[in-house]
């Protein structure tokens, strides 16, 4: 079946008041499709024409968050809380409604009711003053015994009958058993009914069974006092030494007590196998003890029996996937874990669980690239890339070379290598990049200074030729690749201001202006004041500007200029 064919069963059974039914197909619904807002929509309302207004809140929370420009949505949860009596949530709720959806009627209609009905609770006498039973079904909801009755339509009749003639009320309570215990429940009084005394249930002639509506009706006339503290039923304690001993585990496995924890969790399974949660307690005892396989399989056992429980725990199923995923964390197997995480939140969606599966991807990548260094392949790469770069194979030579980087980031050697043959193929500026990250590595690799001089030259950026050339002199005074370098950079700069056309005088400085060093340097005034004093006739100002010339940091700027084309001389 289809997640619409589970709609229209659910459907089918809520308008034939088979609430569990259509719960369940709505849940089936929204397993094969949990995007489908109508789903959430439809379950909360047969969540709360069941009487589970809590469960009913849920899913219209649910269906705000998937779809707020949606009337409905507001209207599911509105009413969840109106019969949870929480008035002031519930005009919010409508107010937030009608604020994202204006012009929605049903809305605008649903904020009225609930203000007026707040309206009249505040001018009109307390609950329950005139009228014992105006709150009887709260306090039915939160008794353990009674809540379950409210989903019989039949009971549900019997109570608003009490709740609209108390009078008439009070007489069916004592001809049915079952209201009585009801009403008992509802005053906090123990009624003594016409079968107690002897006298038939259906006796009106004014003796036994009169007396006994008469007091009962006097006692609802008063207002019904603290209800009593009651004996808990033999479910309801163990219900309660259930909750004490999973508790006792818990605080053991703060303790790391690791041992008494999981004899606590073992404990709670054998007299309560529907705590399913407890599984993933364990399992994090197991992680804890180093155990992974134990947790693993504690995980699984959880999802497993999750499963089968109706209505199916989806948020608990995507906590067990969490946990899951994190035993394959500490085995290092970030990809598994990643995808026990994403199947979480096929689940049930949680930002905090897609936080976690960004952080893991980003760490998987480092550790994929880790776990592909291999120092000695890298050799073997670099090897078959020289071979390549020999025969002029440019594309193999820069294939292999890039392998060898992956294999071993940290040589330098084979960024440089890389840079050379980049250069080969006009691609100056990967070759630049790959030779500055050479340097990274190791700023006293002559090589590289002279390789970044190379392409530099190439790119006719000849002042920072002079520079990189400059700084590998600094490193070896008489290295011979630095030193033609400079060379051959000193004679270009020379025969370009002699042998360029004026066009390419033009390009070549509107090149060099683009360098953000070179607009640093003209943007300083003092250097353009130099400029001024040696261009000028003046001899006194030439006589400043060849004084500021004898600085060497003046002298550095100003020939930095001339060679990035910038300044002419001559």
């Amino acid at each position: 079946m289809s997640a619409e064919d589970f709609k229209a069963k659910g459907a089918e059974f809520q308008k034939a008041g088979k609430y569990d039914e259509a719960i369940d197909a709505y849940t089936e619904a929204i397993k094969l499709d949990a995007t489908n807002k109508v789903y959430y929509s439809n379950r909360s309302a047969a969540y709360l024409s069941k009487g589970d207004a809590n469960s009913a809140l849920a899913d219209g929370e649910k269906c705000v968050s998937m779809a707020p420009e949606w009337p409905r949505s507001y209207t599911r949860k509105g009413q969840a809380l109106h019969s949870l009596k929480r008035y002031d949530e519930a005009e919010k709720t409508y107010a937030a409604g009608v604020a994202a959806c204006p012009g929605d009627a049903g809305l605008a209609d649903k904020l009225k009711e609930i203000k007026d009905l707040k309206a009249q609770q505040a001018s009109g006498p307390p609950p329950g003053a005139a009228n014992p039973f105006g709150n009887i079904l709260g306090k039915l909801a939160g008794h353990p015994k009674f809540s379950t009755w409210m989903s019989d339509p039949a009971m549900m009749q019997k109570i608003n009958l009490l709740q609209t003639n108390p009078q008439m009320g009070i007489q069916m309570c004592m001809s049915d058993p079952s209201m009585a215990e009801v009403l008992e429940a509802a005053l906090g009084i123990s009624l003594r009914r016409p079968e107690d005394m002897g006298a038939s249930p259906t006796d009106t002639s004014g003796g036994a069974s009169s007396s006994s509506s008469s007091s009962a009706a006097a006692a609802a006339e008063k207002a019904a006092p603290p209800e009593p503290p009651r004996e808990l039923t033999e479910e309801e304690k163990e219900a309660e030494a259930v909750k004490s001993i999973r508790a006792k585990g818990n605080d053991h496995y703060k303790k790391k007590e690791f041992d008494q924890a999981l004899t606590c969790y073992d404990e709670v399974l054998a007299r309560d196998p529907k705590q399913v949660s407890v599984l993933s307690n364990k399992a994090a005892v197991y992680m804890e003890q180093g155990d992974l396989d134990k947790a693993e399989k504690q995980c699984e056992e959880a999802i497993e029996k999750a499963r089968e429980m109706r209505p199916t725990p989806f948020e608990d199923i995507a906590k067990f996937y969490v946990r899951w995923g994190k035993v394959y964390v500490k085995r290092k197997e970030l990809g598994r874990a990643i995808e026990l995480w994403e199947k979480a939140q096929m689940e049930y969606a949680d930002k905090a669980t897609e936080r976690l599966i960004k952080t893991t991807m980003l760490e998987k990548k480092k550790q994929d690239k880790l776990a592909y260094v291999n120092p000695e392949l890298a050799k073997e790469a670099k090897e078959r890339g020289n071979d390549a770069f020999r025969s002029q194979d440019w594309g193999t030579a820069i294939k292999e070379y890039e392998e060898a980087i992956k294999r071993d980031p940290s040589e330098a050697s084979y960024h440089n290598n890389l840079a050379a043959t980049l250069s080969k193929v006009m691609d100056f500026q990967g070759a630049k990049r790959e030779v500055d990250k050479a340097l990274e590595l190791d700023d006293k690799y002559v090589k590289a200074w002279a390789r970044k001089g190379d392409i530099e030259f190439l790119m006719k950026e000849y002042h920072k030729a002079m520079e990189s050339y400059q700084k590998g002199l600094a490193i070896e005074p008489n290295n011979r690749l630095c030193t033609e370098g400079m060379q051959k950079t000193v004679s270009q700069i020379n025969q370009s201001s002699s042998q360029m056309s004026e066009d390419e005088q033009r390009e070549r400085a509107a090149h060099g202006m683009a360098d953000p060093e070179i607009q640093a340097i003209l943007g300083d005034p003092v250097v353009r004041q130099v400029i001024q004093d040696l261009g000028t006739n003046d001899p006194v100002a030439q006589r400043s500007g060849q004084k500021a010339m004898q600085d060497p940091v003046m002298s550095a700027k100003i020939q930095k200029l001339i060679a990035a084309g910038v300044l002419r001389t001559g």
